[in-house]
């Protein structure tokens, strides 16, 4: 098969034209998440809100001391909030990359946990790290040369430093990019696929960029037309919520009050991230589908 970036970068839409439950289950997946979020996290996130609205009864007068309670309920949320985004993106990533690559495999909207979802979890964080060091190691190097440049005064300074950083951020497409497949041949492949992609994308860096860029156009046209369907109902949702009594309420009242508000907006992003998701992620397997030649008889 041949790869063209204009075909793949639509793959979202057809995913969900082909499946149009997939959006219901991963709008659901979404819920669910969202949910064992809020459950286990909920002390440590009233913790936060509390130390707010302690923050806030100091007035201007807080000192950093007084900051520093706030700080540390703040960051209690994270050890519970990383793994489980890591094991979010993992399950939903895999999901994407299968109604891609497996389509026959449909039950429950191609969610699962298993092994595939182990290995993109994985993948996922070495990549991430990867693409940490990397941005360090580029930006770093950038910045010594804008330094050096400016303190010797060199002719033309200020436009080589432009270029220096341009040439470090089109080095952190270019590595982006040669990486992007990891996931797709991951679960294509059964195996950890850390680096593999390099061997797939090579020779179709433009197309690739090129698929990336209106993949990334229609989340955005995705997100704008979403926010304008829903905007009726939650502006009706908060008509319905008496503001003036909101004021000088604590952080847990406010929430009571405006609970089923935030009930439905939560509904709507699930929705919402559901699409968005399928639109920006199955370009990607759709990628490295056609470059590898592995299209499936249901997709001819």
């Amino acid at each position: 098969m041949t790869f063209s970036a204009t075909d793949a970068a639509f793959e979202g839409f057809r995913v969900v034209r082909r499946k149009p439950m997939v959006l219901l289950w991963w709008a659901a997946f979404y819920l669910v998440s969202f949910a064992l979020i809020f459950l286990l996290a909920a002390g440590p996130i009233a913790g936060v809100m509390a130390a707010a609205s302690d923050l806030e009864n100091m007035g201007p007068g807080a000192t950093p001391e007084d900051l520093r309670p706030f700080m540390m309920a703040y960051l209690a949320v994270f050890p519970i909030l990383i793994p489980l985004g890591i094991l979010m993106g993992a399950v939903l990533n895999a999901a994407v990359a299968r109604s891609v690559l497996e389509p026959g495999k449909s039950a429950f909207g191609y969610l699962r946990i298993g092994m595939d979802e182990v290995r993109v979890a994985v993948v996922s964080v070495v990549l991430s790290i990867v693409m940490g060091l990397a941005a360090m190691v580029i930006f770093g190097v950038a910045g010594f040369i804008a330094g050096f440049l400016g303190a010797a005064d060199v002719p033309g300074g200020p436009l080589i430093i432009v270029v220096v950083f341009l040439a470090a951020i089109a080095a952190m497409i270019w590595l982006a990019v040669r990486l992007s497949l990891a996931i797709p041949i991951t679960v294509a492949e059964k195996r950890f696929a850390f680096f593999d992609s390099f061997k797939v994308t090579g020779g179709h860096l433009w197309g690739l960029i090129g698929m990336a860029v209106i993949a990334f156009v229609m989340t955005l046209v995705v997100s704008i037309l979403t926010s304008i369907v829903f905007f009726p109902l939650t502006m009706g949702m908060g008509a319905a919520v008496d503001w003036e009594s909101l004021e000088g309420m604590n952080a847990m009242g406010i929430l009571q009050a405006i609970g089923p508000m935030v009930a439905v907006a939560i509904v709507l992003q699930a929705i919402s991230s559901a699409l968005l998701a399928a639109v920006m992620y199955a370009p990607f397997a759709a990628a490295y589908r056609d470059l590898k030649g592995t299209g499936t008889p249901e997709l001819a």
